[in-house]
């Protein structure tokens, strides 16, 4: 399996599992680490061929040369590393009339990626509130939570990466355990070519038992 690191921060050097073949980082925060991290994170990743998906939230309005900026940063710090970039909506559901000047922005500035667009789902998500994705960004993939959206996988597009949230109706999911992994891995056997990013809170513990 495929898997990748949500939510990578500095602490992480020292806590990684070799199952992760990629990282997952804010790119906004990850432009604020101190220029030592980010040294030691672009040597890092060079070192250990790892992987990089910078995620970006379209909630925050930002203009199109700010969109352009984040894109030329990340082509910049991760080159070669770079895999995809993770569009979230910041919200628990896309909505392009509510955030229509960001969505305006961005389209205006994707040309200038560097590399390929996966729009996140939010908790609420489902195909009709991303029917407009496909429409505006034809070549971009889905990335779903492989609990939250899995009855949605056969309309969520032909381009499908996966995550674990730890999104649950009644509580927080610090831990998948075995019984729930064993089916996730499952479901992922029909996506060989996924990736699937763990971002619960026990992801580097459960790594081993998802790969």
């Amino acid at each position: 399996m495929n898997l990748v690191l949500g939510k990578f921060t500095p602490e992480h050097f020292s806590r990684f599992s070799k199952k992760f073949g990629s990282v997952e980082v804010e790119l906004k925060s990850y432009l604020t680490w101190n220029s030592r991290d980010r040294l030691k994170f672009r040597t890092w990743i060079e070192k250990k061929e790892i992987g990089v998906v910078p995620r970006l939230t379209l909630r925050t309005s930002r203009s199109c040369e700010e969109f352009q900026d984040l894109f030329s940063a990340a082509k910049d710090e991760f080159q070669g590393r770079l895999r995809f970039f993770s569009i979230s909506s910041g919200r628990k559901r896309f909505d392009s009339g509510q955030d229509e000047r960001s969505h305006r922005e961005f389209r205006a500035a994707v040309e200038s990626r560097g590399a390929g667009l996966w729009f996140e789902w939010g908790e609420e998500d489902h195909p009709l509130s991303t029917a407009w994705i496909h429409a505006a960004y034809p070549e971009a993939g889905m990335l779903i939570d492989l609990d939250a959206h899995w009855k949605y996988i056969a309309k969520a597009g032909p381009l499908l990466h996966f995550k674990l949230h730890g999104w649950h109706p009644e509580r927080w999911m610090r831990r998948y355990g075995e019984t729930l992994i064993r089916k996730y891995r499952k479901r992922m056997e029909l996506h060989p070519e996924s990736l699937l990013i763990l971002a619960h809170s026990g992801r580097i513990e459960e790594a081993p038992e998802f790969a």
